[in-house]
């Protein structure tokens, strides 16, 4: 073991001490009629403390790659001094093969199909620390090249993003791997012009892609994104929030079936969740202030609009902004997440009665090898 890791390890044993011991003492203290529960609240206010304490550490100590606080991923620090997490996992043969599959599938169902490649938040080998792998840019453009080869319709959002002109960093967040909404903006740009060309244009909405259409409301240091919540706010420092609203006419149907949720009204009312900009937390996701979290399906009407295309996008979590912009320029929207599948349930018999017009495949990375992420089923 190196001086400098065994320090960092005392340390480390030191803070998880002083941490049990307020844990304890706050315990003792909630000892009456449902203690129990108010003493659990409060370890996980100390976990987060501990969390913050230990990413300073390695902040002090000047760690380019911080150990995380669970076996999720370590945090690795690019030399901008933006955070991510370095994809371990270089194999993409379960995602080419869902890929093809659902390109068939909707060729059986009569479909238009389109994959939305989603780059990584690094943007070149050289960004990252010396000695750091990472597989995201690799399998980014392993998959373009696949989609290629095999004629399957797509758009690599690369290529669109480095089009618009902005520094690349300026798309991502430095806490989280997600792109901010500027990013989901120009992707559903994207997307519309794909469906437009393709003749899915009922009730196209103009204004609804202009951006001057939209208020933008800044919400200050109050995003604490998935690397911040491995290795504290104090390694990766915590994001802003720019949430855009339409500032045109807009009546949404929102309805999640296995959950029992119901809206009805604007934009705001159907996918606008307050909350989570309210302040920063660990509880808190500003990310999900479209659509609150991720459900294995969200089905969304837009009643301006009844006689415009029926699209469902089979995602990750990169489709959430994209998704309600893309709203505005459908008749129905669907949103399908295949890992939050139950096993009883089937996304192609979902897709079949939905009977689309477009199916959409949208996908960082990340999730290119992970078969219950893109195989439909």
């Amino acid at each position: 073991m190196k001086k400098e890791d065994g320090f960092i390890t005392i340390v480390f044993m030191a803070v998880i001490v002083l941490f049990t011991a307020v844990n304890l003492a706050e315990m003792v203290l909630a000892l009456e009629p449902d203690g129990r529960r108010k003493g659990l609240e409060k370890l996980e206010v100390v976990q987060d403390g501990a969390i913050n304490a230990w990413g300073a550490l390695q902040k002090a100590m000047g760690k380019r790659v911080a150990y995380g606080s669970t076996v999720y991923e370590d945090v690795t620090l690019l030399n901008n001094g933006v955070a991510t997490m370095a994809d371990q996992y270089g194999d993409i043969e379960v995602g080419k093969k869902g890929v093809r599959d659902a390109y068939a599938f909707s060729q059986e169902l009569g479909a238009e199909f389109l994959f939305m490649v989603v780059p990584s938040k690094e943007r070149a080998e050289e960004d990252l620390p010396k000695g750091v792998t990472s597989y995201a840019i690799s399998k980014y453009e392993e998959m373009v090249k696949f989609l290629e080869e095999e004629d399957i319709p797509h758009i690599a959002m690369r290529d669109v993003l480095e089009a618009e002109g902005g520094d690349w960093y300026s798309y991502y967040y430095k806490s989280d791997h997600h792109w901010k909404n500027n990013a989901a903006f120009a992707a559903y740009r994207s997307v519309a012009g794909e469906m437009f060309s393709r003749g899915l244009d009922g009730g196209r909405n103009d204004v609804a892609l202009e951006e001057s259409s939209y208020e933008k409301r800044l919400y200050e240091q109050v995003f604490l994104g998935t690397h911040g919540r491995m290795a504290g706010k104090y390694y990766t420092g915590l994001d802003d929030y720019e949430l855009w609203l339409p500032e045109y006419d807009t009546d949404y149907v929102l309805d999640v079936p296995s959950e029992g949720i119901h809206k009805e009204g604007s934009f705001e009312d159907c996918f606008v969740n307050y909350g989570n900009v309210a302040h920063y937390s660990f509880d808190y996701y500003a990310y999900y202030t479209y659509l609150d979290r991720d459900y294995d399906r969200i089905c969304i009407e837009n009643r301006l609009n009844p006689g415009g295309p029926h699209i469902v996008i089979v995602r990750d979590s990169v489709a959430v902004p994209v998704s309600v912009f893309l709203a505005s320029q459908c008749g129905r929207l669907d949103l399908i997440d295949l890992r939050y599948l139950k096993e009883e349930d089937s996304a192609k018999e979902w897709i079949r009665e939905a009977a689309p017009d477009m199916l959409i495949y949208m996908f960082g990375p990340g999730y290119m090898s992970v078969e219950n992420a893109m195989n439909l089923r």
